[in-house]
């Protein structure tokens, strides 16, 4: 049975444009402030309905709702040909279909987070209802959690993969089978798939349009394909993009680290830590960008200082250029333990003097992680984990490991902390995200829920990592 999910109001090139009614909608006066978002109260067909005959859709809502908003959430698969009829009354909408349904289908609908009532209140995730024109429904199950910073824009696609040439599965040129959008934890299912084999892209969709554009969109790929071969189980899919990730976001360079890091008062010099910032690990490594820079590497790095505030005590630096304005520093040895430190920046050739003071965590306030890495099956290379600190960008740390290890990490200064693991297949020490066309799968990863908190004396122990 063929199917496929596409949203017929996004597309306007397969879709002509709706004429509807321009009925003002009026709400009873009086009473609070509205601030709760609209829910369906009753769908007919009832949700899960088999052996459906009609071609009407009914929604009854709790309140007002705008029907722009809802013209322009509202998802079908399989896509009706024609022009659908909407019939408002009330706070019920009657959906008309253009002609008969298939026969044994089944339609799912969602609703996506554009809904809104009359004052303004989306709805928080987007609903899913499902009903069948034949004596069974399709209810394979996928979900999944996709981790970033910014996900407001952020679409699952979900391609059939019949053995199709990779060209026929292209996010770029081909429009999704199915798709859904998150919710407010960054979670999201499908509930009504047929058997069938899937191949699954999170899509950062700015313009809208449910195909990826390179330079405008973002894409993460999934570790491989899923196959869904029953209508009971649920299958799992994590996406990961590299804005997650702090230790990534440097390869942006200038653009992206200009809004990651702090400035000084000229907008000049950004670096990974504030003035007077107080619990830096003993280990830190050190981040600046400079903006508009006219110096030579050269003139950087003879006139960048790391001292005690009293000056008795200066540290040897290793530099690490990423380009001619984003550097990384890290000293030679660990810091002293509850030390008041400076870094000072006097480059006199463009008059330029700044001092960033910062001090040292407190070993009393420092503690550790442990635990331990297994895999079911032989890993195809070295398994990386690492933690990076919520609040202190640079404050990260690794480890490498072969096969099923313990690991440890110690001297850490207490605070929250992501874990995130993965299998370095290619054996490059880095993540590889994946390629969505000519399609390559992302290295398998794992990151732990919920974040670590980690308190001064504290040793978190028995971390189990599996793969």
């Amino acid at each position: 049975m063929k199917r496929f999910f596409v949203n017929i109001f996004l597309l306007p090139l397969f879709t002509s444009i709706f004429v509807f009614g321009c009925a003002n909608q009026i709400p009873p006066s009086g009473g609070d402030d509205d601030l709760v978002p609209p829910k369906i109260l009753k769908i007919v067909p009832g949700r899960n309905a088999l052996n459906y005959s009609g071609n009407k859709v009914s929604i009854d809502f709790s309140e007002y709702v705008d029907r722009r908003s809802l013209k322009d959430a509202i998802f079908i698969s399989p896509k009706p040909s024609g022009e659908l009829n909407y019939s408002w009354s009330g706070t019920s909408v009657e959906i008309e279909f253009p002609g008969k349904l298939q026969k044994n289908t089944t339609y799912t609908f969602i609703i996506g987070k554009g809904l809104k009532d009359i004052h303004n209140n989306s709805i928080t995730a987007p609903i899913q209802f499902a009903f069948s024109t034949g004596p069974a429904i399709d209810n394979g199950k996928i979900s999944g959690k996709v981790y970033t910073q910014k996900s407001d824009n952020v679409m699952i696609l979900a391609y059939v993969d019949r053995g199709l040439h990779d060209s026929l599965l292209n996010p770029n040129n081909k429009f999704p089978d199915f798709f859904t959008q998150l919710n407010e934890e960054n979670m999201f299912s499908f509930y009504h798939l047929p058997k069938e084999k899937f191949r699954l892209f999170a899509l950062k969709d700015n313009n809208r349009n449910l195909l990826y554009d390179v330079g405008a969109d973002e894409i993460s790929v999934l570790n491989g394909d899923i196959k869904v071969e029953d209508t009971v189980s649920t299958y799992n899919a994590n996406f990961l993009f590299k804005d997650y990730i702090p230790e990534d976001n440097f390869i942006f360079a200038d653009k992206f680290i200009q809004t990651l890091l702090p400035a000084d008062t000229v907008s000049f010099m950004y670096s990974s830590f504030r003035n007077k910032a107080v619990n830096i690990p003993v280990d830190s490594r050190f981040v600046f960008y400079f903006k508009n820079n006219k110096l030579s590497r050269f003139d950087i790095a003879e006139n960048l200082r790391l001292t005690d505030t009293s000056g008795a005590k200066s540290y040897r630096l290793l530099y690490n250029w990423a380009s001619d304005s984003v550097l990384e520093l890290t000293p030679t040895e660990e810091l002293k333990y509850s030390s008041s430190l400076k870094m000072t920046a006097d480059f006199k050739g463009m008059k330029y003097f700044n001092e960033i003071f910062f001090s040292v965590a407190d070993e009393r306030k420092s503690g550790s992680v442990s635990g331990r890495v297994s895999s079911e099956t032989l890993t195809r290379g070295p398994v990386f984990v690492k933690i990076y600190n919520q609040d202190i960008s640079t404050a990260f740390y690794s480890k490498q490991l072969e096969g099923d290890s313990l690991f440890a990490f110690k001297k850490i200064p207490e605070g929250k902390y992501i874990l995130f693991s993965y299998v370095d297949s290619d054996k490059n020490k880095t993540c590889d995200y994946g390629n969505s066309y000519p399609f390559r799968p992302s290295e398998k990863f794992m990151i732990l829920e919920p974040v670590l908190n980690l308190k001064g004396g504290w040793k978190i122990e028995n971390v189990f990592i599996k793969f």
